[in-house]
Order: C-alpha cells, then structure tokens, then sequence
C-alpha cells in the first residue's frame, strides 16, 4: 500500500540529492557509485555515464537551492570524468586495465563536461568534450547509428541523446566552423536514422538493450527526449513532433494513478506489471518540457501525476542512509528493471523532474538550466 498522494517539493528533493551525495561518498574514487544492492547490501564502482549527466543537475539545484556545495561536488566529478576519459577520448562503461569506449556513455558524459564548463570557465572540459565529440563523429557507420563501440553490441536509439550533446557542443566557441557544421551532420543523420525506426504510433524499433526485447519506458523516454531536444536546437519541427508523438502516446497510457508500465511491445501493450520509476521521471520532465513550450496543461498534469507516484515510494522515513531519499529502480522493488537496486540514474531524474516542476510552479523560466 502505497502513501496518500501528495507533493512536499522540496522535502523530496532535498532527500534525494543527500542520496547522491552519499551515493559519491560510497564511491570512494571521485565519481558517483552505479547505485546500491539491496541484496548484496552494497554499494556499487563508479558509473562514469551517469556520473557525467549527473552534473547538471546538481548544478541546477545547487544554484536553485542555494546549495553551494552541490557545485563543488559537481566540479569535483568533472575532473573525476577528466581521468576517466580513454586514449581515444571516448568514456568506457566500467573502469578497467584496457577501457574500451562506449558511444552513448560518452555522450551522457560530454554533458557533464560542457555544463561544468559553462559553470566555470574551466577550457580542460570544453577540450574534452570536443576531443570526445571528434571520436563519436570518427566512429559514426554511414546509416546515421552507431554500430561499434555500443553496450552489449547492439545499435539503439536512445542514441538521440548522443545528437543532442553533438549539437550541444556545436554552440561553444571552442569550436571551429567547419567542426561544428561535422557535429551538426552527425547528428542529423544519426536523428533520421532514428526516426525511421519509429512506427506512425510513435513507438520505436531498436530501442531495447537487448535485441528482440521490448523496450523499457527509460529507453524509449531517452530516445523521445533526445528527439525533442535536438528539434528545438535545430529548429526543426519533424525532430520536435517525433518526440512528441512518443511523449504522447505514453501520456495516454498513464494509469490513473501516475505511473507506466514497466515495458511496452510494438502497437504500445504492456508487458511487464511493474513500473520502471526512472522512466516515470524521465517523462515527468520531458512532458515538463512540452508544457514549458506549449503551455499545454495536460502535459503539466501528466508530469505532476508521474513524479508524484514516484515521491509516494521514496523512502524518507528510514534510519538507513544506503536508501533513504533514493529511488529505486523498479515498483515493486522486485520489478523488471534494476531489480533490488537503487540505480543513482533514477534519483538524478527524480531531481530533474521535481526541479522543473518547482519552477514552473514559482514561475521561473525552465529554459536556464543546464542541460542533460
């Protein structure tokens, strides 16, 4: 049974950012552990992808709470992701001896690199983020994907998140011309290629980890986001209305009481009972976005509905700090994704959406923030 429905904004943030904060301590290493094991009670190495889209929005909050220390931490992992960078300048998923680089793990990680830059002036990120960025061009296969150098060696399109920072990156001044007109083609082509995986219902093909699985809500929100967020870069409307029809056929889809299913197959049928909460949050934000574009206030109420089933299961009564203020990865805990985990992506979206909803509702303008 799950709490009485309601929204103390800033008692959930504040828990959940102390979460990642400890989640940092756990880590041991500078970066920010992968989550915690309830059942091997357990804190997991650093994960260098989340570690990197984890910085902006602890900048967010730092400067939306008067947090200052948030930034420092901030900071301090953008120089832990400096060290993590291999000879290619790529990221890898895990630290190891020989690193091999990962395609959207270097992507999530240009994001931290670029608002840590635009947070302190610092070039040693802006320089990282473009040797990464001139690696994920080099890389690119002909279609648009990504086909080497991908997680569990399959091509997906939650890759749109990759477009997005190459776009990111086009704005910096760092940047040539002719580098930036290369980070644009990328990432069109790699948008369009995306887009012809999408069905006319807005669900996607090549959206799973594993091919031949359904996809998560995580995933497919990743790939409508990055859709989305590219669009309005690029100002183009096709990219825009392909994350919205995705962001809308899931809004039709929200149980009354604000949660998604876990999974859904092609022609959107669910197929799992549990709910992924990071995907919850994810698309509270994103329909967060499409309400600060459109003013739409379906999209609002949507968003609201979604990360409040999220704050009802955030335990914040525990004496336990290895969970108290964390999200974890599935509802019920012994749901599909990251079973009995408490991934530190989850609680990063969870702060994402409950800013941007605090925003909104102070009337501040949601287009100031850092990005990823």
């Amino acid at each position: 049974m799950l709490p009485p429905a309601g929204l103390q904004v800033k008692q959930h943030l504040g828990a959940a950012l102390d979460w990642i904060e400890r989640a940092a301590v756990a880590a041991g290493d500078g970066g920010i552990s992968k989550g915690y094991d309830l059942l091997r009670h357990c804190w997991a190495p650093s994960y260098p992808e989340t570690t990197g889209y984890t910085i902006p929005t602890l900048l967010n909050a730092a400067a939306a709470l008067d947090r200052p220390e948030l930034h420092v931490l901030a900071l301090s992992l953008a120089d832990y992701l400096l060290k993590a960078a291999t000879e290619e300048g790529g990221v890898a998923h895990w630290a190891s001896a020989k690193p091999v680089p990962v395609v959207f793990d270097t992507g999530q990680v240009m994001f931290g690199w670029l608002a840590a830059f635009g947070a302190s002036g610092d070039e040693r990120y802006l320089r990282a983020a473009v040797r990464a960025g001139d690696w994920l061009v080099s890389v690119q296969h002909p279609s648009g994907s990504w086909q080497d150098y991908q997680h569990l060696g399959v091509a997906k399109v939650i890759d749109t998140r990759v477009a997005w920072v190459l776009l990111e990156l086009c704005r910096h001044t760092l940047c040539t011309h002719t580098r930036r007109d290369i980070y644009r083609r990328a990432a069109v082509r790699n948008l369009d290629w995306a887009k012809r995986q999408q069905d006319g219902d807005g669900w996607f093909r090549h959206c799973a980890f594993v091919e031949g699985e359904d996809p998560f809500t995580h995933t497919l929100a990743y790939t409508a986001e990055g859709l989305f967020e590219s669009g309005r870069l690029l100002d183009e409307a096709r990219y825009v209305d392909a994350g919205r029809l995705t962001a809308d056929a899931l809004l039709a889809r929200q149980h009354p009481d604000g949660a998604l299913a876990s999974t859904y197959g092609s022609a959107w049928r669910e197929t799992s009972a549990s709910v992924c909460l990071t995907g919850n949050c994810q698309m509270s934000h994103l329909w967060m976005r499409f309400y600060g574009t459109s003013g739409n206030r379906t999209y609002y109420t949507a968003a609201r509905k979604a990360v409040t089933f999220v704050a009802r299961i955030q335990i914040l009564s525990t004496r336990d700090p290895d969970i108290r203020g964390g999200i974890a990865g599935s509802h019920p805990i012994y749901g599909r994704y990251e079973r009995f985990k408490y991934p530190n992506w989850a609680t990063k979206f969870f702060v994402d959406a409950l800013l941007a909803l605090d925003m909104a509702d102070s009337g501040n303008n949601l287009s100031s923030y850092y990005v990823g």
